[in-house]
């Protein structure tokens, strides 16, 4: 979904708006369609989320870290593996 984002002559973020209908495109402010992708979102540091050094201007994008939830499932993953791994062993131990 294309998302409007609408900036100073500095990069710093005013406003971000998507959704259907599509927003207006503002006038006389400088401003930015944009495909944010699955898994990402634009990375605002002190407000600026815009590269304006580039031409054309571009959002400045980052990972979405993973949830507190995803971090436990991965953890689980993880002890799962171990366990499975010590399992085998043990049966060959035992034979």
């Amino acid at each position: 979904m294309k998302t409007l984002v609408i900036h100073d002559n500095t990069g710093y973020v005013l406003s971000t708006i998507s959704g259907e209908p599509s927003p207006r495109e503002p006038i006389g402010v400088p401003f930015l369609w944009v495909d944010i992708p699955e898994g990402k979102r634009i990375k605002i540091t002190d407000g600026i989320g815009v590269d304006v050094y580039v031409t054309p201007h571009k959002v400045i994008l980052e990972d979405i870290p993973p949830t507190e939830t995803e971090l436990l499932g991965i953890r689980v993953k993880q002890q799962e593996d171990a366990l499975f791994e010590l399992a085998e062993l043990l049966s060959e131990v035992i034979g």
